[in-house]
Formats: structure tokens, C-alpha cells, sequence
């Protein structure tokens, strides 16, 4: 079993990759249609968009964050 510490990168890795995948897929129908293809062109974007998503989340969830905080409290 992993350790709390450990959750913030668990976190990041699980919703980069379910938002990764999500979007490749419908970029790749919108952009190329879906047939047999299908499902390797998928991967191929996913390869791509998972680390993409991964860092990107990783390293801006702080400021993203904050920015919600902001958003959602009133000022004080």
C-alpha cells in the first residue's frame, strides 16, 4: 500500500490519464471519424497526451488551486 504522501502524484497520474484519454479519443473521432482505425489512432494520441496531462496537472495544480480558492470564497 502506497502512503498518503503519496497521494497528490496518484491523484495526477489517475485523472491526467482519465482526462487524457477522454479527450484524445473524441479529438480522434472529430478529426478522423471512427471505423477500424479507430482504437490505434486513439492510442497512438493517448502515448502522447498522458505525460502531457500529467505534468501539466502535476505542476500547475497549486496555482489552479488557488485560483478556484479565489473564486469560490468571498473576499476577507
Amino acid at each position: 500500500m502506497l502512503k498518503p504522501k503519496h497521494t497528490p502524484i496518484i491523484f495526477a497520474l489517475l485523472m491526467s490519464g482519465t482526462m487524457a484519454g477522454i479527450v484524445s479519443a473524441v479529438v480522434v473521432i472529430i478529426n478522423t471519424g471512427l471505423d477500424a482505425g479507430t482504437p490505434q489512432r486513439w492510442l497512438s494520441s493517448y502515448v502522447i497526451a498522458w505525460p502531457v496531462a500529467f505534468v501539466s496537472l502535476y505542476s500547475l495544480k497549486d496555482k489552479v488551486t488557488k485560483v478556484a480558492e479565489k473564486l469560490t470564497n468571498p473576499p476577507g
